[in-house]
């Protein structure tokens, strides 16, 4: 977003960082050998039975936590199962209360969704949240609130994420990662929607056009290396954090260390 834009978002004076780089430091979270770096398990073994999926069907993935289901997210997944009718939507089960679980369902139903091709998975361990997001066939960004630490490892498994910018920054993580590890023009319209009718578009386009998906497969895939060890993003927090320290500001000038 413009400064002038963004800056409205916040009582304070807002400090931009370079919008061409990866805002952060990162390190891969999955090891050779198909390893979760964060418990250190494997996950090549596991398949989408494992998971009570059939290994035939398009699958649509989201397994953001479920605070992030926004009602107006709604429409979104109803929208996908409406266009296309074979296609299966996976999300995270509500964890904390069955009540609300519950009402999250009945969201849905009223929203138009087909129950009988929604899959809630509780909450998975580390590694197998990764095989799931290798075995759908296209994973889904929540909306307003986005992913951020998921895009990354939905980018660095290789796989095609649907993403609609919000107004915010929580539901812009997506988009910063997208237009910034150097993927090509054509993959980044097959995965960025301007409004909620293109996000079913592509997420159901993606999802039935094998050449397509492979596509932007590789090209994730060719990508995923950029998004890590990005020392410029390490430069850019240092250059930023000099800028407003005080330091300077509480330094003796010339004058007072004569006069010392």
């Amino acid at each position: 977003l413009p400064l002038e834009v963004s800056q409205g978002h916040y009582t304070e004076e807002l400090k931009l960082l370079p919008a061409d780089i990866v805002y952060q430091y990162y390190e891969r979270r999955v090891l050779p050998g198909q390893i979760s770096r964060m418990d250190g398990q494997k996950f090549g073994h596991f398949e989408r039975g494992d998971f009570g999926l059939p290994s035939d069907a398009r699958v649509y993935l989201c397994m953001q936590k479920p605070l992030k289901f926004h009602p107006d997210f709604d429409k979104f997944v109803c929208g996908i199962m409406k266009k296309d009718p074979e296609g299966l939507v996976v999300m995270h089960r509500e964890d904390n209360a069955k009540s609300n679980q519950i009402v999250f369902e009945k969201r849905l139903d009223r929203a138009g969704c087909d129950m009988s091709r929604m899959i809630f998975l509780d909450v998975q361990p580390h590694h197998r949240l990764l095989a799931l997001y290798r075995d759908a066939t296209v994973v889904l960004d929540s909306y307003p609130a986005g992913g951020d630490t998921t895009t990354r490892e939905v980018i660095e498994m290789g796989k095609p994420l649907v993403t609609l910018p919000a107004r915010l920054l929580g539901g812009r993580w997506s988009l910063g990662y997208l237009s910034n590890i150097g993927l090509k023009e054509s993959t980044k319209k097959a995965l960025i929607a301007t409004d909620a009718e293109e996000y079913v578009d592509l997420a159901v386009k993606l999802a039935n056009d094998d050449t397509l998906r492979q596509s932007v497969e590789d090209d994730m895939k060719a990508c995923a290396p950029n998004l890590f060890r990005r020392q410029e993003a390490v430069d850019a927090w240092q250059d930023m954090f000099l800028e407003i320290s005080p330091y300077q500001q509480c330094q003796p000038n010339k004058m007072q260390k004569e006069e010392l």
